[in-house]
């Protein structure tokens, strides 16, 4: 699901698919109009998914797609294998993400085994929803057990 953004309007932060991928703009960077037409975008982002760095041209005033993202908190209530066991804000089960296994999300895996093992707090994961894939992102400590 995408909604669409005008490139004039793009700036660091900003979300937006480059090539296919669901990014967050890193660099934002404009050319004059010279004798090939209007003035050009040129824009440097981050997967938020993979964090791989893409780089794409556009002109002036296009309409480009944005990517719909969702972040979502849950409670940690169990890892089986890769698979965890989430509870949502409505109190059903939700187990259809897996532990981060990209290269830069491998401290975040650590982090969720570390916090579930010792058992002494609440395990609270960030799961970021884009192009019906999930990844958890993020995890923090919740509230004591």
């Amino acid at each position: 699901m995408f909604e669409k953004t005008d490139t004039n309007r793009l700036k660091n932060g900003s979300l937006v698919m480059i090539k296919g991928n669901p990014c967050k703009v890193t660099e934002v960077s404009t050319a004059k109009p010279g004798k090939h037409g209007s003035a050009k975008v040129i824009l440097k982002g981050k997967d938020i998914l993979t964090a791989k760095v893409y780089e794409c041209t556009f002109h002036a005033g296009d309409m480009v797609d944005a990517p719909i993202v969702k972040r979502q908190e849950y409670t940690l209530l169990n890892i089986d294998d890769e698979a965890l066991e989430l509870l949502t804000p409505e109190g059903e089960v939700k187990s259809d993400v897996n532990l981060p296994s990209a290269e830069h999300l491998v401290d975040v895996a650590k982090k969720i085994k570390e916090i579930f093992e010792e058992g002494k707090k609440e395990c609270l994961v960030t799961v970021v929803s884009c192009m019906e894939k999930q990844v958890c992102t993020e995890v923090r400590e919740g509230a004591e057990v």
